[in-house]
């Protein structure tokens, strides 16, 4: 007996493409965020360890990191919900370091821990390129009505 499809999560789905371009111009495209992979309940995107991402040391900044899992979370919340009338806005993000990371790229996947009407919880693992865990994030998000746009 197989097992059924699992069924996708996304309310507005957005090609990778499109995530490449909604992040023309912004902090994940300048350090070099990838969006590489999309599921039906979880998106992957990577990260280069160079210039771009190395502290003063050598080795990866962690504020990158948190750009990472901002984005890839923020992302698939805002799948989630019928963007034209909601927004999700992150309130709490959470990141814990396994140590120093020399060896890139990195890379990252987030999930859905719980989807509500007002909230949402995303975690993002992020490994190296041997496959080892290098952090784990939770972001906390509000879900609320998108503000109408005043007339000009």
């Amino acid at each position: 007996m197989t097992e059924p499809n699992p069924v996708a999560i996304w309310i507005t789905p957005l090609t990778l493409a499109a995530m490449t371009e909604l992040s023309a111009r912004t902090a994940p495209e300048r350090i070099g965020l990838a969006f590489t992979g999309i599921g039906d309940d979880w998106l992957e995107g990577s990260l280069p360890l160079d210039e771009r991402t190395r502290g003063a040391d050598g080795t990866l900044h962690h504020g990158a990191l948190a750009i990472v899992a901002e984005t890839l979370g923020s992302v698939g919340a805002s799948m989630c919900v019928d963007m034209s009338r909601r927004l999700c806005l992150g309130q709490v993000l959470h990141l814990q370091h396994a140590g120093p990371v020399g060896r890139g790229p990195l890379r990252a996947r987030a999930v859905p821990l719980w989807i509500q009407a007002q909230s949402q919880l995303w975690e993002i693992q992020i490994h190296d390129d041997a496959g080892a865990r290098v952090c784990v994030a939770q972001l906390a998000l509000a879900v609320v009505d998108r503000p109408a746009v005043p007339r000009a």
